[in-house]
């Protein structure tokens, strides 16, 4: 037997944990694979983020500055200015080994790597033989911030989230050379890192807030004070500078508290309860949004979440997470879709681990309906919710959907070789993370220099414009006399400049 029952506790051998382990780790990976290198394949990856993130590997690859020149107003500005993800340069040479896929080896990866963090901080807290490690892990690979992000393209702070456990491991353990370094390559993913890696230390003293508090003096709390400094730096000063602002331009989401950060607090300041009715109220005045919030607190609670509520040293690590999310006026980032709920999953499966260790029977029943809640509500989620802009096609693994497509892929993919290296390109934003290897790409209708415009007809996600919009424009491209059809087969439009024919 791979399981027996020793003192009342499932148990298992060492040599058998090692093969669950593979078979855990193995199967995860596969659903994950499927999911995002499928969707990249089939055109279900877009500008924003993939393509932009795409295009600033290749050109660090290449020893470039990189620009974003994806951006829908047709501005461009430092990569750096849009997010400050110093860890981009850092995996960059890897875009020579994957191409365009090099970025999703990483993201799946990374959630890997965070799983064995999980389990590595599990082992710490049970006896050598006890399943509940393994339990744990797969728990963790069960919620549903890991599905929604790997269905929507790649984002930095899900390297960033999936580090995190490993930081806490590490701290934990009190190996302090090892946590800092840890510490700066979080706060190298996302400028928003700095202030989150504030509050888990803060969290984190409060919860081993029983121990000897002169060892905070050695690295909590300097850590915490280079945190706060490194994102009033990021964020305050060096962001808007490089975008050319007087004020970092992500402020735009957070319009309806102020028109900065200290606006922002100040309205807080002024009435508390507007904290309480952003948590939970729909503030566009459009019906069309009602419970996508309480969707998200529903689906956070049965995923292992109320184990925050019984151990508030975590509620205190999900602070900003609550302000990210619900102080913003894009109705996007309240739900449970894309990539704004990853940094919630190892916080969850971290505070599950401090609420089982302090469970003295039934650890492993517990556990398990535990884990069994949090599949179930990712299924569901997976069938259908609130949050807009679902597509379930995108997530849905185990359907035969997730794989149909209408389009001839495999002539579309060979069809677009012909477009030359260093050409300007504007193009679909499903295309342009299979074009990104340029220093200069736009999200069509963005066109100002282009070469080439490259456009699907059919299946496209026409963003920033409506399907008749987007059909309309390009064809007034094609009536225009400055570009001819260099290609138009298979749902694909190629159009060229005409002034590159005798070049």
């Amino acid at each position: 037997m791979i399981f027996s029952d020793k003192s009342k506790m499932l148990t298992i051998t060492k040599e058998n944990e090692r093969i669950v382990l593979f078979v855990v780790f193995s199967l995860f990976t596969t659903v994950f694979c499927l999911i995002s290198f499928v969707n990249h394949f089939q055109f279900r990856t877009y500008a924003l983020d993939l393509g932009m993130y795409n295009q600033a590997v290749h050109s660090y690859s290449h020893f470039k500055n990189a620009v974003f020149t994806l951006g829908i107003d047709g501005r461009e500005v430092p990569f750096l200015g849009t997010h400050f993800s110093l860890i981009t340069i850092l995996y960059s040479p890897l875009y020579y080994l994957f191409g365009s896929y090099s970025l999703l080896f990483i993201q799946i990866a990374a959630i890997l790597l965070g799983g064995l963090a999980i389990y590595k901080y599990a082992k710490e807290h049970f006896e050598d033989y006890s399943v509940v490690p393994i339990i744990i892990t797969i728990q963790f690979f069960g919620i549903w911030g890991i599905y929604s992000a790997l269905s929507f393209d790649y984002h930095d702070n899900v390297l960033g989230a999936m580090l995190v456990p490993w930081f806490v491991y590490f701290l934990e353990k009190r190996r302090l050379i090892t946590s800092a370094l840890l510490l700066i390559l979080i706060l190298f993913t996302k400028e928003v890192m700095a202030f989150w890696m504030l509050f888990i230390i803060s969290g984190l003293m409060i919860k081993n807030r029983n121990r000897n508090g002169y060892r905070y003096i050695r690295f909590e709390i300097p850590a915490a004070a280079f945190c706060l400094a490194y994102a009033v730096m990021i964020i305050g000063i060096i962001m808007p500078h490089i975008q050319g602002s007087e004020e970092n331009l992500q402020f735009i989401r957070y319009s309806h508290s102020g028109n900065n950060a200290g606006d922002a607090f100040m309205s807080v300041l002024r009435d508390p309860q507007l904290i309480l009715r952003l948590l939970f109220d729909n503030t566009l005045n459009d019906q069309a949004y009602n419970g996508i919030k309480a969707e998200f607190h529903t689906v956070l609670l049965l995923s292992g979440g109320f184990c925050l509520l019984l151990r508030p040293a975590f509620l205190v690590m999900i602070i900003p997470l609550y302000a990210f999310k619900f102080l913003s006026d894009d109705y996007a980032m309240w739900g449970i879709n894309y990539q704004y709920s990853i940094e919630f999953v190892p916080i969850i499966s971290i505070a599950v681990i401090d609420f089982i260790t302090g469970t003295k029977h039934y650890r492993t029943g517990i556990l398990l309906i535990i884990t069994l809640m949090t599949f179930a509500v990712n299924i569901k989620t997976m069938e259908g919710r609130k949050s807009k802009w679902y597509k379930p096609e995108n997530t849905q693994f185990y359907r035969k959907i997730h794989y149909e497509h209408d389009l001839d892929l495999k002539a579309i993919h060979s069809a677009m070789k012909i477009i030359d290296k260093d050409a300007v390109v504007s193009a679909s934003s499903n295309l342009a993370p299979h074009l990104a290897d340029r220093d200069t790409l736009y999200h069509f209708p963005v066109v100002k220099n282009a070469d080439y415009i490259v456009l699907l007809t059919k299946d496209v996600a026409t963003y920033p414009l409506s399907s008749e919009e987007y059909k309309t424009i390009y064809l007034e491209y094609l009536k225009s006399g400055r570009y001819y059809a260099l290609y138009a087969k298979n749902e694909l439009l190629i159009l060229k400049k005409k002034d590159q024919v005798n070049r």
